[in-house]
């Protein structure tokens, strides 16, 4: 995998197709947070949704709503904002423990553990963040995660209107330290690379309803 860049003052958008072919996500409204959501899950139903505003500005950038829910004997679940595993936003998180869960705002750049990544500010929304008996659930907001880059290497974006390639990894292994969302973990035993529609994640009053979860 490699980082595709765009001329110094133009936005690529990476991970874009036409409208021609089916979606892997579909639509989904969550109870929990009463968010709609484009909504995948993986084979080994591990589930990834992203929920959108309902006006996208001209420069696509906009706050976007993560949410990941893993079976418990899942060791850390992450998801990819550009399709790809390397030089774009990870959400990284992992369960701690029967009432807590970790997000972690990495950026892979090879083959080892990816470094934090302060670009991308994640609140989580407590409504939607849980452990249960049998799953581990994170809702979280992000702002940096619909556009990434600078002038140097070119501003990437992702463009709703257009289907749009994500990518997720997950591991059945633990974290090495799972109460810090700076802790050190293995390479993932599956990865996989969905096709969402996030036109039927976008929410009306988003950022009103996003200030009234995180309370």
């Amino acid at each position: 995998m490699h980082l595709q860049r765009a001329a110094a003052g133009v936005t690529a958008f990476l991970g874009l197709t036409k409208r021609q072919f089916e979606p892997d996500s579909h639509p989904y409204v969550d109870s929990n947070t009463g968010l709609k959501f484009a909504s995948y899950t993986s084979e080994r139903g591990v589930t990834y949704r992203v929920a959108i505003p309902d006006t996208i500005p001209a420069d696509n950038v906009f706050e976007t709503v993560l949410q990941v829910v893993a079976p418990n004997d899942i060791g850390w679940a992450g998801f990819a904002w550009g399709g790809t595993m390397t030089y774009n936003p990870l959400a990284i998180a992992w369960a701690n423990g029967t009432t807590n869960v970790v997000l972690s705002s990495r950026i892979a750049y090879g083959y080892y553990t990816p470094p934090e990544y302060p670009n991308a500010e994640y609140t989580v929304l407590k409504k939607g963040t849980h452990v249960n008996a049998t799953h581990w659930q994170l809702t979280a907001a992000c702002k940096g995660c619909s556009s990434w880059g600078d002038e140097e290497i070119g501003v990437t974006a992702i463009d709703p209107q257009y289907h749009t390639t994500m990518a997720f990894a997950f591991s059945n292994n633990q974290v090495d330290t799972p109460e810090s969302s700076d802790s050190s973990f293995g390479i993932h035993d599956s990865l996989g690379h969905p096709i969402f529609d996030l036109l039927t994640g976008q929410n009306a009053d988003f950022a009103a309803k996003v200030t009234e979860l995180a309370e």
